[in-house]
């Protein structure tokens, strides 16, 4: 009876490493970087800026929000990229 106790609790640890939800093992539920916003869906993430839109010309600014919201494993950024009102959209999302 001893010897199952620490089985289970290794278990239960393993499996709470393995929730379904929008999170990555072990670091919990992603957040956008404060002043960001940022969305996930079926396009890809769409990242925002709160106090002034985003240029054209702010993708590399743009990326650093969607690496920090993707935290380890980083945007997924590729020539489909791209830039719409005030938005810019990565349409390969976390990696």
């Amino acid at each position: 009876m001893q010897a199952a106790l620490p089985m289970t609790l290794g278990t239960l640890a393993l499996a709470a490493c393995a929730m379904p939800g929008d999170t990555t093992a072990s670091i919990g539920p992603r957040h956008a970087p404060e002043g960001y916003g940022v969305v996930a869906g079926q396009g890809g993430l769409v990242v925002t800026r709160l106090a002034t839109p985003f240029g054209y010309a702010d993708g590399a600014e743009a990326k650093r929000a969607a690496n920090a919201y993707c935290r380890g494993a980083g945007v997924a950024s590729g020539p489909e990229d791209n830039f719409q009102a005030a938005a810019w959209i990565f349409t390969g999302g976390c990696a």
